[in-house]
């Protein structure tokens, strides 16, 4: 009789789909955290709780199929990046949130339902993969939506706001839009960084906090033996030697990765002790010194160069050094050059002035004739942007330069340019200060395109 059972190499899968042929007749072995979902003639069948249990099917003319779903929660990791232009300041903004979620199995049957009798291979992957694209379209909006109602991408990257964001984040539900059967736990960690879309690539911070296993982690570290996390081990003072006792000199600290024991002591060189100078006989006089008479040593003075009776200070013992090598040649004297300062302002620098400056009544002034149509195209440049968004300097002043006569409500199905120059269907989410912002297709990317650029399908 053929025995299944999860493969150990999947443990931490949250569906694990048996990838053998199974007989009309065979063995489950169940574990504690799990559920064996029996899908024969591919419809969902029994589910088999932990333990061992000998299951036939009813229908030994059909293929059978076997999932083990486990029921323990399930870390999922998500990484968005998304690009919109705040519609109040023209600022492009760059947002890219990463972290973790921690979701579980609720219905095993509602789940395996999904996907059952499908050629598919990686079920997990793929069930996760659903997870991690429902958090990462529901969070983009609500980041979006935060930026441009501050105008700041500061309401997102201020670390006192991410946990608004979290609250915020599980009151939507952020697995509402994953496959059915899995339900939220809790959130992980998040970061959330931007900038303005210059570089190629927005790089997240070293340091990323798990508020969960904050304290967990940090107890772990005073216990790990790891010096470099900053928890140095206090070694007990030596005791002092007795009078007469051979010098002895400790043993150097051992690695603390070093795996070897037993080695035998390092004993160290003694240390070589070099003689101290003996100070020379004292001088009877001090050069410049008025008066001959033998000065008695006291504390030292500070003196001034050329201050007359200036005491000499004690000798001191030094240590020898060597002298500094002296070069070979001299170096040869640097002198200082004129330079000449102009005073008159030129407006090219290196060229000359006198050179530049015409001789006046040589040369008259030619007035061009002017270009019309250049100068109708300047202005019609000069026109674009004299205005604020919303305003108008024509006599209704209801609608902006641009603005197409009718708004699409939210949910309408409009036509925009996409990267190809084709236009690519997309859908109305929201109407914010002349922007609308839209979903292109059904990939859940978001972008924000100025009411006159938009055509009603």
């Amino acid at each position: 009789m053929t025995v299944i059972a999860r493969d150990t190499v999947a443990s931490d899968h949250l569906v694990y789909a048996w990838p053998l042929p199974i007989g009309p007749e065979c063995e489950v072995a169940c574990s504690e955290d799990e559920q064996v979902v029996m899908c024969p003639a591919w419809m969902v069948g029994d589910r088999l709780g932990p333990g061992r249990h000998r299951w036939r099917t009813p229908d030994p003319s059909r293929p059978v199929a076997a999932f083990f779903v486990l029921t323990a929660p399930v870390e999922v990791g998500f990484d968005l990046v998304t690009s919109f232009m705040i519609p109040s300041t023209g600022q492009p903004i760059r947002l890219r949130a990463s972290g973790s979620l921690q979701v579980r199995c609720a219905d095993p049957g509602l789940l395996v339902a999904q996907f059952v009798g499908l050629p598919f291979d990686s079920v997990n992957e793929g069930v996760l993969r659903s997870v991690s694209r429902s958090i990462e379209r529901m969070l983009a909006r609500l980041l979006t939506r935060r930026v441009v109602m501050a105008a700041t991408p500061y309401a997102v990257t201020d670390p006192g706001m991410l946990p608004g964001i979290i609250e915020e984040l599980v009151a939507y539900n952020p697995t509402a839009g994953a496959v059915f059967g899995v339900e939220l736990i809790r959130i992980g960690h998040l970061v959330v960084v931007a900038d303005d879309g210059n570089s190629p690539y927005l790089a997240l911070p070293q340091v990323n906090h798990d508020w969960a296993h904050e304290q967990a982690q940090a107890q772990a570290h005073a216990y790990n033996g790891n010096n470099a996390n900053g928890h140095q081990q206090q070694e007990a003072a030596p005791n002092p030697a007795p009078a007469g006792a051979p010098n002895q000199y400790p043993r150097p600290p051992t690695p603390q990765l070093d795996t070897i024991r037993g080695m035998p002591a390092v004993t160290p060189d003694a240390p070589t002790d070099h003689p101290k100078p003996t100070p020379g006989p004292p001088q009877s006089t001090v050069s410049g010194e008025l008066g001959g008479a033998k000065k008695s040593p006291g504390p030292p003075q500070s003196t001034v160069s050329g201050e007359l009776g200036g005491k000499k200070e004690p000798a001191r013992p030094k240590i020898p050094t060597a002298p500094p090598p002296m070069p070979s040649t001299m170096p040869n004297q640097r002198r200082a050059g004129s330079i000449e300062a102009q005073t008159d302002e030129i407006t090219h620098p290196g060229i000359d002035q006198k050179m530049m400056t015409p001789v006046p009544g040589s040369i008259k002034a030619v007035t061009p004739t002017p270009n019309p149509a250049q100068a109708e195209a300047r202005g019609s440049i000069m026109g674009i942007g004299v205005g604020s968004i919303g305003n108008s300097s024509s006599g209704s002043g209801s609608s902006a330069a641009g603005e197409i006569a009718t708004k699409v409500p939210i949910g309408g199905r409009v036509l925009v340019p996409g990267p190809n120059g084709l236009l690519q269907s997309a859908t109305v989410r929201q109407l914010l200060q002349g922007y609308y912002e839209l979903e292109v297709g059904g990939t859940g990317q978001t972008i924000w395109v100025p009411m006159g650029g938009v055509v009603p399908e």
